[in-house]
């Protein structure tokens, strides 16, 4: 499928021009537009009406459904869209750059009038970017959720996961644990260096050495292997990077014959629908995903009309500490924190 550089070069238009006519937008001159359009079918790009006068098409791309923090993401992002007339194209699952630079291309090809990515390849530290270069250079408003490329013209929204560390750890430290464990993903990626550069500034006082942190993956299995390796390296209260991994790191706990909070306190971040349904209910990081999804769809919507480069925005939302039972005093015999 021909890219939209390649059929701007072949007509002598700009990317932003080409993009306007395959997307139906006016602003094109019909003469201009009669040449884009014979461009791109000797070239194979299905040049159909593209989307219908009724609203516009926003594409909205999803790591996964298996995790029920995306599902909640995807169904708050169409319900936004919804609302505004506008209609939805879901992509998931685009685990190399090459399958997510597709996915995108795809997006375009179908005449969307703007892209939402969901903790995409941004939120690597040395995530390529010329694939987000080519949606904005194409004049289509592009919204990154958690994560930040410095250089990159798009709208960027995040949950503020420096602040939800922090009043995690002001609510166990009122709890008297001194010896806290962090259990997160991948520590090149955006959310998980906020967290733990916020993790090791809060605790660095707390004891002669760092706090442990596990490096694992956002799974169950992975807050399962966590939990074991942290309650060996003798915490008594365990930060999860997601409630997928807490709900892990529970029966991790368990299976090294300790109880859940009486023993060891763990804390989710999310705050899925199942979460107070845990054995105990789950203490957890409650994302304001409703807030975040209507702030994108709303940059998505009103950015880049008449500009080539929408312009670069930053937003970032406080979450709330959820407290339930997964979370209790540190037990007796715990050394009282240095103050």
């Amino acid at each position: 499928m021909a890219r939209l550089i390649d059929i701007a070069k072949t007509a002598g238009v700009s990317e932003a021009t080409v993009s306007r006519v395959l997307n139906g937008r006016e602003g094109v001159n019909e003469s201009t537009r009669r040449s884009v359009m014979e461009v791109a079918r000797r070239m194979g790009r299905d040049v159909g009406p593209g989307p219908s006068a009724g609203g516009s098409l926003v594409g909205v791309l999803v790591p996964d459904l298996d995790n029920q923090v995306f599902t909640a993401w995807a169904e708050r992002i169409e319900a936004e869209l919804f609302e505004r007339g506008a209609s939805t194209l879901v992509a998931l699952r685009a685990r190399t750059v090459e399958r997510e630079q597709e996915i995108l291309q795809r997006f375009l090809h179908c005449g969307v009038e703007a892209i939402i990515v969901v903790s995409g390849h941004h939120a690597q530290e040395r995530g390529p970017v010329d694939h987000y270069r080519e949606v904005t250079a194409a004049g289509i408003p592009l919204v990154l959720i958690n994560g930040v490329q410095e250089g990159l013209d798009a709208a960027f929204l995040s949950t503020d996961d420096d602040h939800a560390v922090r009043v995690v750890l002001s609510h166990l430290q009122e709890l008297g644990h001194q010896r806290v464990g962090l259990a997160v993903g991948d520590e090149h990626t955006w959310p998980v260096r906020e967290k733990l550069r916020a993790f090791e500034a809060v605790t660095a006082d707390w004891a002669e050495e760092p706090q442990p942190v596990a490096f694992t993956d956002f799974s169950y299995a992975g807050g399962y292997e966590a939990a074991r390796d942290l309650v060996e390296r003798g915490v008594t209260a365990i930060v999860c990077g997601s409630d997928v991994m807490a709900a892990g790191a529970l029966e991790g706990v368990r299976s090294q014959g300790l109880s859940v909070a009486r023993d060891i306190s763990v804390v989710g971040y999310d705050d899925v629908f199942w979460a107070s349904l845990t054995n105990p209910p789950l203490t957890t990081v409650r994302q304001a995903v409703g807030s975040l999804a209507r702030a994108a769809v709303r940059t998505a919507l009103s950015g880049g009309e008449g500009s080539r480069r929408p312009a670069r925005t930053q937003v970032v939302v406080r979450p709330q500490l959820i407290v339930r039972g997964s979370t209790a005093a540190a037990p007796d015999g715990a050394a009282s924190m240095e103050r």
